[in-house]
């Protein structure tokens, strides 16, 4: 039995599907299911009945989970502990975010360094061109960044955080909104709906597009995500999105294993940065990665 696997337990109990649960953590759900199974094969019994596309807990699921959620609150008091004597207690965190994942990465990571550093200021500075970050990392404007690896500028300390699909986000009809997989070749001719030429999202789709020997046909182009997602739903055409951009419109996967987008932190070395920033590099790193 694994800490992680506690986490994806509880997760899972509290949400009450593998799928929202795989979205909270950031995981795909069949990677969620094998190390649900190998936790049930650790304590001896199933931990969940499935009911459609619902799960609800066995009686020793409802055993476990008592005990799992007081080890991680016990353990979350130890991490506080912690932070008290190694004198992380107040200071400020510059996190230079793109908008496409903000809201979905960063809210657990956000609570959970509040509560253990409550006097420590967290800013969050938002860009749409991850390429951005970088310099301002660099030049001391932020403490970090979560952006696009990889990088372009050397001598930056980075860590991954999460590979994430890209996504086919087609309006309701298209001729490919009903097939399991699509491939890149298949927007050939395609009526592409994007970001802004030097967004992130717009170098991510004109790179792919490019590798697979695709000529995109841009309709139109825009700054905002949101208008993006509208102008798909409203048949202007597709959009290339990773999945946490891609929000919850009607997506179709992609079958070309390039397809991926890679997101990373971004720092100076550990010798620049104070113990506030180090504190909520951990915290960033330990809930991404379960």
């Amino acid at each position: 039995m694994e800490l992680h696997q506690l986490r994806y337990f509880v997760a899972v109990a509290h949400e009450g599907s593998f799928t929202a649960a795989a979205a909270r953590l950031y995981l795909s759900q069949p990677s969620l299911s094998v190390q649900i199974r190998k936790l049930e094969r650790d304590v001896g019994a199933r931990l969940f009945e499935r009911t459609g596309r619902q799960v609800v807990l066995t009686a020793a699921g409802s055993a476990l989970l008592e005990h799992a959620q007081v080890a991680l609150d016990q353990l979350e008091r130890g991490r506080q502990r912690v932070a008290e004597v190694s004198g992380v207690r107040e200071g400020e965190v510059r996190v230079g975010v793109l908008p496409s994942i903000g809201a979905r990465m960063l809210p657990e990571v956000l609570a959970e360094f509040r509560r253990a550093h409550p006097r420590v200021e967290v800013r969050i500075v938002e860009h749409d061109v991850s390429r951005e970050f970088e310099q301002l990392v660099r030049s001391g404007e932020l403490d970090l960044a979560i952006t696009r690896m990889p990088l372009t500028l050397s001598g930056l300390c980075t860590d991954v955080l999460v590979r994430e699909p890209v996504l086919l986000l087609v309006p309701a009809g298209h001729r490919l909104a009903g097939v399991e997989q699509a491939a890149l070749l298949d927007l050939a001719g395609e009526e592409i709906v994007g970001m802004r030429t030097g967004y992130g999202l717009r170098d991510l789709a004109d790179q792919l597009l490019a590798e697979a020997g695709v000529a995109p046909r841009v309709v139109l182009e825009t700054g905002q995500l949101a208008i993006v997602h509208g102008m798909v739903a409203a048949g202007m055409g597709v959009a290339l999105l990773p999945r946490l951009a891609a929000g919850d419109g009607l997506t179709v996967p992609l079958a070309d294993p390039c397809a991926v987008r890679e997101l990373g932190v971004v720092s100076r070395s550990s010798a620049h940065v104070s113990p506030p920033v180090q504190a909520f590099r951990r915290s960033l790193l330990r809930t991404a990665r379960g």
